[in-house]
């Protein structure tokens, strides 16, 4: 026969570890969707093509600005892929969104 003392004990042990996965990846997920929101990635994406514009038009500080877009540009695909698994997966995001948008707005609209 066991203890019920140590069957509480394990029980409690067993939630914990639980609760502490759980928290764990909720905290995981909101650190991800807040470095990876729809703004932020379209402001980096944007940045970095300008800043790429302004590499091709001066040629001596080529090298350096080069450099530097392509930090940009592989930190924002790092996030596009941490987000939605693909730039693919950002497309379809971002499509999804834009079908809710109107559809709220011809649901609006027909009331």
């Amino acid at each position: 026969m066991r203890d019920p003392e140590i069957e509480k004990v394990e029980a409690r042990i067993v939630r914990r570890r639980h609760d502490l996965t759980r928290a764990t990846q909720e905290t995981g997920q909101r650190a991800m969707h807040a470095l990876a929101s729809p703004g932020a990635l379209i402001g980096a994406a944007a940045f970095g093509f300008l800043a790429g514009g302004g590499a091709v038009r001066r040629h001596h500080e080529g090298a350096t600005r080069t450099g530097v877009v392509g930090a940009l540009v592989t930190g924002a695909m790092w996030l596009v892929r941490a987000r939605f698994g693909s730039p693919a997966g950002l497309a379809h995001y971002l499509m999804a969104r834009r079908q809710q948008a109107t559809s709220a707005r011809q649901h609006g609209l027909r009331r």
